[in-house]
């Protein structure tokens, strides 16, 4: 990432580059001696050995004899640290080239930043070799190699793709001084507002605490997860910028003395199941009907997270009026709830849980109506004050294709559908929007012929040394096992990544250990960092409160019922404060956009990967 567009850099620094001839040297070049570790050479400075490592990120912990580094001047009139907040002098790990033994670097003033570019020997990997002939060809360690190429992190498993070109040497370093104002231009920014931390912003953004930290330098206090007001903080560089980069985080606030009105409309069909033991109505294998018990669990999962989140609410001083009533089977009883007026006055109402009795709710009222789950149906959803929580599929494919637009590079690409009217229209946009990118100018279509597709369809189009895209808009499970099966034995020159607009109940039949293979890279609309802390919280309160771990549904009712009611905790209209951001809750992103004259969809989404290990990364 860091290293993707050195040519683009160096114009930018050369056109900024400023020297102060007349100050003293802060940073002078060193020869390093025998048995000299960077941390020998820091406690020797009175330096930290992380802001030594930070000038010098291409040495490692152990620099060879005689390699030359940069280190302050001991004899800087002013006792400064290498990175400091007040001068804002900032490293960069962005690029290189080995400077002059005789060369020292001049002090830059307070308006300027230190900018360091790479230049790097490489290897184009041939058929037959291994990482370990590679360590020894060029005399360095698995780590060095790792480290150079963090694109290719199959390394670590000893992994190699014939073609691929790794960085084996820095070759050449060099250090300029450039303006802050100039830098700042090259980034995507961020200026911390009230009540944000490191956390919400990495987590916002996707990316490591370490990565913000190096991309800031002058803000040693990061380290310590320290964020002050108003603080301008580098994101990614611009050759880097995402899409999701435009949307604004939106910051909870709270109004005093605000009063919330909350109905909720759930089919619990409390009195059918009046009589009924607890094990036939969650149980699939006692109750009559599997759906039956699918649903009964899901409702029961999603109010008993939505529970916590009035909870919390009402925690920090919100006072919530939380309504429920039961819809019945099939939302039969939602008539009887309007006739009888129940509806009338509140602020907020989250269901029904059918799609059928969307309409005719948000009909009858003005208020907002939130749709709390995906139904391939609420694409027929009309009335202006329906929220639609989870995104439409057509979203998906959208928010994939941008992606995929972001990191091409040249490769082939296959989107594999079939017959079925949702994945055509899937197709279509993938390939059109595929298309808007300048370089992109053939897609090869594939759909099943005679109920199936062949190997050869894909690699007769693989040429060698290639990269190839295979996108699934499928959820029939022979078209995916196809696909799927073709990729994952391919000649040695060839490597194939598989994408798909969502982890359909298809994937299930496919093993684990396959989709890792693959590097399967699917879009969907929830992510568990089971690291983070408020989820740890949150099944804490869950498993003392319920006795039971909580699912994807219990995390469900919680994200969108904490989420609409901080927001009208404000004071301000929910559509207003769909206008200052999206917001990222346990598991789930809301990031909600009304149509003109239409209603409000939510286009919150993350794009995953399967790992080797079969953990999951969150790639957008």
């Amino acid at each position: 990432m860091y290293m993707s567009n050195i040519r683009f850099l160096i114009v930018s620094l050369v056109a900024v580059l400023l020297f102060s001839c007349s100050q003293q040297k802060r940073y002078i070049s060193y020869k390093v001696k025998e048995g000299e570790s960077i941390r020998d050479i820091a406690e020797r400075l009175d330096v930290e050995t992380k802001d030594l490592i930070r000038l010098n990120p291409d040495v490692g912990d152990e620099p060879a004899i005689n390699s030359v580094i940069i280190i302050p001047n001991p004899e800087y009139k002013k006792k400064l640290p290498i990175i400091q907040k007040e001068d804002s002098d900032t490293v960069d790990n962005d690029t290189t080239t080995k400077p002059d033994e005789t060369d020292t670097e001049q002090s830059p003033d307070s308006t300027q930043v230190i900018k360091t570019i790479y230049k790097y020997k490489t290897h184009t990997v041939k058929a037959g070799e291994t990482v370990y002939r590679l360590t020894k060809q060029y005399n360095i360690s698995k780590n060095e190699l790792l480290r150079l190429n963090p694109e290719y992190p199959k390394l670590k498993n000893n992994l190699l793709s014939v073609g691929q070109v790794l960085k084996v040497k820095v070759s050449e370093k060099k250090v300029f001084y450039v303006s802050l104002e100039e830098d700042l231009k090259n980034h995507v920014t961020h200026t911390v507002k009230s009540k944000e931390t490191l956390y919400s912003l990495t987590r916002f953004y996707n990316l490591s605490k370490q990565e913000l930290i190096d991309l800031n330098p002058e803000y040693p206090e990061l380290v310590n997860d320290k964020l002050n007001v108003g603080q301008i903080l580098r994101i990614r560089t611009l050759e880097n910028k995402l899409d999701t980069d435009d949307v604004a985080m939106y910051i909870d606030t709270i109004a005093e003395n605000r009063a919330i009105k909350l109905l909720m409309l759930l089919p619990f069909r409390a009195k059918e199941y009046d009589s009924i033991s607890s094990e036939k109505i969650f149980d699939r294998k006692k109750n009559k009907s599997a759906a039956d018990a699918r649903l009964a669990n899901m409702v029961t999962d999603f109010y008993m997270g939505a529970e916590i989140a009035v909870d919390s609410i009402k925690n920090q001083g919100v006072a919530v009026d939380f309504l429920l009533f039961d819809t019945g089977n099939r939302g039969k009883k939602v008539k009887d709830i309007l006739d009888n007026n129940e509806l009338d006055d509140v602020d907020v109402v989250i269901g029904p849980f059918y799609s059928d009795n969307v309409n005719v709710v948000a009909d009858e009222i003005s208020s907002p109506v939130i749709f709390p789950h995906f139904s391939k149906n609420q694409t027929e959803f009309s009335s202006s004050n329906i929220v639609k929580s989870a995104p439409d599929r057509e979203t998906h494919s959208e928010f994939l294709v941008n992606f995929l637009k972001e990191k091409y590079n040249g490769e082939t690409i296959f989107v594999v559908g079939d017959d079925k009217k949702v994945s055509e229209n899937q197709v279509k946009t993938i390939v059109n929007g595929l298309k808007e990118h300048d370089s992109i100018q053939k897609i090869h279509v594939l759909k099943p012929e005679n109920g199936y597709i062949k190997k050869e369809r894909f690699t007769d189009e693989m040429k060698p040394n290639s990269k190839n895209w295979i996108i699934l808009t499928s959820d029939d499970n022979v078209v995916i096992a196809d696909a799927i099966n073709s990729m994952v034995v391919l000649p040695d020159d060839v490597t194939a990544q598989v994408f798909a607009i969502d982890k359909n109940r298809a994937y299930a039949k496919v093993n684990n250990n396959t989709l890792a293979r693959i590097d399967f890279t699917y879009v969907t609309d929830n992510f568990n960092d089971s690291k983070a802390k408020s989820i740890r919280e949150f099944n804490r309160k869950y498993r003392k409160k319920n006795k039971d771990i909580p699912s994807e549904y219990s995390v469900r009712g919680f994200d969108i019922t904490y989420d609409i009611l901080i927001r009208l905790a404000s004071d301000n209209s929910l559509s207003d404060t769909f206008k200052e951001g999206a917001s990222m809750r346990l598991e789930n992103k809301f990031d909600y956009k009304k149509k003109f004259f239409g209603l409000t969809n939510n286009r919150g989404l993350f794009i995953l990967k399967y790992n080797s290990d079969l953990s999951l990364t969150r790639l957008k």
